[in-house]
């Protein structure tokens, strides 16, 4: 792989554990180091795709790295059915965005409209109204039946298994409280285009106050309005991991920020925060990773999401204040 990009022998690789989706490692090579991944979660097609939105973004000058290419000018090499990609290897830490200052957060609310306005030029094919059906409740109550039956079925149950029926019970509860606050879907939402698909904190690097790298394409696509991006982006960046609590005044600095850059309005945004919230209501798709791929990898995101939908949905007028305060 490193003949093929150019780079000489390697001097040192390093396996990165962090990531469910691809296989990722450092190389080294000499003085210079490399993100090297295996294509694993998305076609090559889609992987190429993202290369070329990527490298637009990244020649604008945006904190986004490049791909490497080939000397055939390639971005993607086939090593029998194996795929790989390279990035240069950027320097930089997590910082979870509860400890952000203001002025972090707003940096990252501009950089997120910065990222969809240059998707935008680099993709203009996908500007335009977005459709997004929301879930029906029916069909969320049928997926908390077949849980509550496959956990019913097991001879012994762990702690896990105690703690989602108690969700189990509790999300009926809710659904049964809430039908009625079901979004309309008739409407198309916009402005909408080209999105990241997974801005959060764990794929932004900071060094010196500063975001350096935003990682991990591989969601990016023409999948929700901008302003479900950002609704999506407040509440995995903002919430607190055990108790679901949101930062709102750090939220309401990021969206701000995120609305001075790109122009969508009090009600797109509402539609979107609300859309989103229903479908954080009827959606179980942790339980599908544990009970029928018996892949327990997400399980601390269902106790995450569980804690952060009862306290959002105790404070749902809270919520859309933090995204229309000014």
């Amino acid at each position: 792989m490193c003949e093929s990009f150019g780079l000489g022998a390697p001097t040192g690789i390093t396996a990165i554990a962090e990531g469910l989706m691809n296989r990722n490692w450092r190389v080294d090579v000499g003085d210079v180091s490399v993100a090297v991944k295996q294509v694993l979660d998305v076609s090559a097609d889609q992987a190429l795709f993202q290369h070329r939105a990527t490298a637009v973004l990244a020649a604008a000058g945006l904190p986004v790295p490049a791909p490497l290419a080939t000397a055939d000018g390639q971005t993607l090499l086939h090593l029998g059915e194996a795929v790989f990609a390279a990035v240069a290897w950027v320097d930089g830490e997590h910082l979870p965005g509860t400890r952000w200052s203001l002025a972090q957060c707003r940096q990252v609310g501009e950089l997120l409209g910065r990222i969809h306005a240059g998707l935008a030029q680099a993709l203009p094919e996908g500007v335009g109204a977005i459709q997004h059906r929301v879930p029906d409740g029916s069909k969320a109550k049928a997926g908390l039946d077949r849980y509550q039956a496959l956990i019913g079925e097991r001879p012994h149950l762990d702690d896990f298994d105690q703690f989602t029926r108690t969700q189990l019970d509790a999300r009926r509860e809710l659904l049964e409280n809430v039908g009625h606050l079901r979004p309309d879907d008739s409407a198309d939402l916009e402005p909408g285009g080209y999105v990241h698909g997974d801005f959060h904190a764990l794929n932004l690097l900071w060094r010196d106050g500063q975001v350096v790298a935003v990682l991990d394409w591989d969601r990016m696509g023409r999948r929700r309005a901008y302003a479900y991006e950002l609704a999506r982006s407040v509440t995995l960046i903002f919430s607190d991991a055990t108790t679901g609590v949101v930062d709102v005044l750090r939220a309401a600095a990021f969206v701000a920020a995120y609305r001075g850059v790109v122009s969508v309005g009090d009600e797109q945004v509402l539609h979107a925060v609300r859309r989103l919230w229903w479908e954080r209501v009827c959606d179980l798709w942790q339980l599908n990773w544990h009970y029928e791929r018996h892949d327990t990898s997400c399980d601390h995101l269902f106790v995450s999401a569980s804690a952060m939908l009862e306290w959002w949905s105790a404070n749902l007028e809270l919520v859309e204040q933090t995204f229309t305060s000014r």
